[in-house]
């Protein structure tokens, strides 16, 4: 039987994570298994601190490098800048939807090297962290949150009981 979730990681070049993709990918529909999602498509996008932290800065307002960021289909995040919303216009168009169309859940951008510092200061191994933060990715792309209190125990307890599945 076919997954009925589709889930696509890419890198770019110059990264030698191949091997660690199926982990990735398989993780990734875990996620999603776990909080009821069985069919849609999703992305999972393995870049540089620098085009993580000009995404960071267009789509958040925050000129910085981060370790992910989630580009949902259903929950916008939240803009922290005080220039212009970089999203202002981007989901104002109305499309006619195919009937055979796959759901896009949305897109996960993971920064590689941000992934290999907090690695080493959590003294954990880069897959590990890298799988780490597909889950987080993903549970932001479902809409949950850490900034309140009860919302971070929450995503917290879901992010230690899929990695440990």
């Amino acid at each position: 039987m076919e997954d009925a979730i589709v889930l696509n990681c890419h890198c770019d070049d110059g990264f030698d994570i191949q091997t660690l993709i199926p982990s990735l990918v398989e993780i990734g529909k875990q996620t999603l298994n776990r909080c009821h999602i069985y069919t849609g498509e999703a992305s999972i996008f393995i870049t540089d601190d620098e085009n993580i932290k000009n995404l960071n800065e267009k789509y958040r307002g925050l000129d910085e490098v981060t370790d992910v960021l989630s580009f949902s289909n259903q929950h916008e995040g939240e803009y922290y800048g005080s220039e212009e919303d970089g999203r202002i216009g981007l989901s104002s168009e109305e499309f006619i939807i195919p009937a055979d169309f796959t759901d896009q859940i949305g897109e996960v951008v993971i920064s590689l090297p941000q992934v290999e510092r907090q690695a080493l200061e959590n003294n954990v191994e880069i897959s590990q962290e890298l799988k780490f933060l597909v889950v987080h990715g993903f549970l932001h792309l479902l809409g949950y949150d850490h900034v309140e209190t009860e919302d971070r125990k929450e995503m917290e307890s879901l992010e230690k009981e899929i990695m440990a599945e």
